[in-house]
């Protein structure tokens, strides 16, 4: 009897011992209760996650999908073990226990126990620790399970258990980043990772302030293109998206971000112009009847897409500001650019100005070429045969068309007989003498 009773005395003070060195290391991981009086008296549950081997796929394969995309994770959800402490506990009775996880199979469990209860039958020792080392450094190998893991049509509810593994990994994650330092890319400092956001498309690392100061910045200057990962050399050009958007620099700021990219998109759109009242600039869709009619769904207002005057009508031609550089930016567009600017400005259209501008361009050229402005008008006055000096058809000016200056019309030929004029002596620069000897007759001038 008394053997027993320190046998029994022996194994309680053994009990006591695991539980608080399973509580000392597992921490949050275990949890128990303690009845005194109770048999059991300690019964609880160890959470035991299993090591892999960097990051896994993990694929989700049924009879209706074959293709889906698999995860990528670093944790997969713990096995639990729910135990109790019976009497005679360890020395001769193994621990009552049973193994619980969400995406093992039941003969996967089955192994795994009597696995467990094996080492106890060799240790006939405290093996909890035992037991929730064996299943983190060798559960996969004993199971034998492939890495990368497929579950198929034999798991029930595959789509729920996609969801539970991808949540669980993520939350683990997440809780390792907050407890890691980071050098932040923008301000080179080390911050703990709670102070920290990671980009989610290429992990890049950044501490809060600075990441929200950068990309306040860009929205509030209108940059919006611009707001991507600001690490040099970073491939991937995708733009932040919304969540982290609101998470970096808030709703409102957002909000002008959403706003002012639809308005670039809506700049893009061949097919959409803006009311051009000042006080109304919203986006018009251009009529589908008329190439260059846009009516303003919110004030009403009709217009011309083209020259963005009031509507004039289909066959009235538009007066257009900066008609020659549009013209320019036309012809030097590639093929893809030229159907961007037909789609918004109309093909007819732009045919019609390429060839009035080109014909203006020649006119210009033609007139710097063979005629001079009159300096009181403008007008151009080309020279057909005779001397330099010119007397203006429209306003009667005289002037020389040597240099365009206005001259004397009392005495015209003192421009030319002047040793500080340009155009001393060269009153008949220019002139074929040949060709006007053979016009002039000596009879028609008057001796002196």
């Amino acid at each position: 009897m008394t053997s027993q009773f320190n046998a029994s005395e022996t194994n309680q003070q053994q009990q006591e011992n695991e539980i608080l060195v399973l509580e000392a290391i597992y921490s949050q991981d275990f949890t128990y209760t303690d009845i005194a009086d109770a048999s059991p008296r300690f019964s609880g549950v160890l959470t035991v996650e299993l090591a892999l081997p960097d990051e896994v796929l993990v694929y989700f394969t049924s009879s209706k999908n074959t293709n889906e995309t698999p995860l990528k994770i670093k944790h997969l959800p713990p096995v639990k073990i729910i135990f109790a402490m019976p009497e005679e506990y360890p020395t001769e009775e193994v621990l009552r226990f049973q193994l619980e996880c969400c995406w093992m199979r039941w003969d996967w469990l089955q192994m795994l126990e009597r696995k467990l209860r094996a080492i106890w039958e060799e240790e006939r020792d405290v093996v909890l620790f035992h037991f929730a080392q064996f299943i983190h450094n060798n559960a996969i190998d004993f199971l034998q399970i492939p890495v990368p893991m497929r579950f198929g049509d034999d798991f029930v509810g595959s789509s729920t258990l996609r969801a539970v593994i991808r949540t669980y990994n993520q939350r683990v994650v997440s809780e390792e980043f907050l407890r890691e330092h980071f050098t932040c890319g923008i301000c080179f400092e080390e911050k703990l990772g709670q102070n920290c956001f990671q980009l989610s498309q290429c992990l890049h690392v950044f501490c809060r302030t600075c990441l929200s100061e950068y990309f306040t910045m860009l929205v509030r200057e209108g940059f919006v293109l611009q707001v991507k990962c600001p690490e040099p050399g970073c491939r991937q050009s995708q733009l932040i998206s919304k969540e982290e958007l609101i998470e970096i620099i808030g709703d409102e700021m957002e909000e002008r971000y959403s706003m002012l990219m639809e308005k670039q998109r809506l700049e893009s759109d061949p097919l959409v112009t803006f009311c051009p009242r000042p006080g109304c600039q919203a986006p018009v869709k251009k009529d589908t009847m008329f190439e260059k009619l846009g009516v303003c769904t919110k004030c009403g207002f009709a217009f011309c897409c083209f020259c963005q005057r009031t509507w004039h009508g289909a066959r009235a031609g538009c007066r257009i500001n900066n008609t020659s550089k549009l013209v320019d930016e036309y012809l030097a567009a590639d093929e893809d650019s030229k159907r961007m600017f037909e789609l918004r400005y109309g093909a007819v259209n732009l045919s019609k100005l390429v060839t009035e501008v080109k014909e203006a361009r020649a006119n210009d050229e033609w007139l710097k070429s063979n005629a001079q402005l009159c300096p009181q008008c403008e007008t151009p006055i080309e020279k057909s045969m005779g001397c330099n000096h010119m007397k203006c058809t429209r306003c009667q000016t005289h002037f020389c068309y040597l240099c365009g200056n206005w001259i004397d019309s009392r005495n015209p030929y003192s421009h030319y007989n002047n040793v500080q004029s340009p155009c001393d002596q060269r009153l008949f620069d220019g002139t074929n003498m040949e060709a006007l000897d053979g016009m002039l007759d000596v009879e028609d001038f008057e001796l002196i």
